[in-house]
């Protein structure tokens, strides 16, 4: 069943998650396709994408802009209209797919234009409301007075949910050029591309759907009690507060060579085993080409 574009991106920083996610997709749902934004990836790593057929560059307009969370605001900005006129959806370059998910995208894009909403995404896994969210990060002492009176300026109720922006089913081109708009307006602050669309997502009441965090993007506390046989999520996302994963560099051997890779890991031992499966798996799958592109190498070379 057709349904909207997959997107994810990244830079170099996430290539090896990223690598994770697009072996999951096609383990789980073989013959689906993720269009990969550019975020500002090596040479190599573009070389790379470019042979798999899945980069989107990076448009124009975000010349100048380096941090990766300008082009995240502007993913509706990477493919032609015409390719996402019925809707797109994002994934983060470091969650993966534990059991099939495409038909169920489909089924809950029918059902948001039944019900005509503009955008799905989960609350995040704190299960905060905006203001319990700014309170927290004010007593930890960070800036977070430019999301007060964002939220204020658009007329938002701190009462509502913090959302996480790591999964979303977008079917409003206008509501991503206003997230695109108004995060390129702004300079870096904590989660300023996050804090944004919570902003939007919530001015454009009716329009939004929740989705069940714990299935659809699974992280922080919520993966103390995931299951993977039988699965009991659609996805799961590394980024977690509470010291539930691990970020660092990696060296992997791959066909009588290495390829460096920065990981981000869970920390639970079976859900780093299912990243881990999925990584090696890829890198077997893609080893030529990956050192044909300068990814991998031999150290006789």
């Amino acid at each position: 069943m057709a349904g909207p574009v997959l997107l994810s991106g990244s830079d170099d920083r996430l290539l090896g998650n990223l690598f994770m996610l697009l072996q999951g997709l096609e383990e789980q749902d073989p013959g689906s396709k993720l269009y990969v934004c550019d975020f500002g990836y090596s040479p190599k790593a573009r070389r790379f994408l470019e042979q798999l057929g899945i980069l989107v560059p990076k448009p124009a307009f975000l010349k100048g802009f380096q941090h990766p969370w300008y082009a995240k605001a502007a993913m509706g900005e990477f493919l032609p209209p015409e390719m996402t006129q019925d809707g797109f959806v994002w994934i983060d370059a470091d969650i993966i797919p534990v059991s099939p998910v495409a038909d169920k995208i489909n089924a809950v894009t029918e059902a948001m234009a039944a019900e005509e909403c503009k955008v799905a995404l989960c609350p995040d896994s704190a299960d905060v409301t905006l203001g319990a969210f700014i309170a927290e990060w004010a007593e930890r002492g960070s800036d977070i007075a430019p999301f007060s009176s964002m939220l204020d300026s658009y007329g938002v109720s701190l009462d509502k949910p913090y959302l996480n922006t790591g999964f979303m089913i977008c079917r409003d081109a206008r509501l991503a050029r206003a997230w695109r708009d108004l995060v390129l307006r702004q300079s870096e602050w904590l989660l300023f591309e996050q804090n944004s669309f919570n902003c939007l997502a919530h001015a454009a009441g009716h329009g939004l759907k929740l989705l069940d965090t714990s299935v659809w993007n699974a992280h922080g506390a919520l993966l103390d009690d995931v299951t993977l046989e039988p699965p009991s999520a659609h996805l799961i996302h590394t980024t977690s507060a509470g010291d539930r994963h691990i970020d660092g560099p990696a060296k992997l051997a791959l066909d009588g060579g290495f390829i460096d890779l920065h990981l981000k890991l869970f920390l639970r031992q079976d859900l780093r085993d299912r990243q881990m499966g999925l990584l090696q798996r890829f890198l077997s799958r893609h080893a030529s080409a990956l050192y044909q592109a300068g990814l991998a190498v031999r150290p006789d070379r």
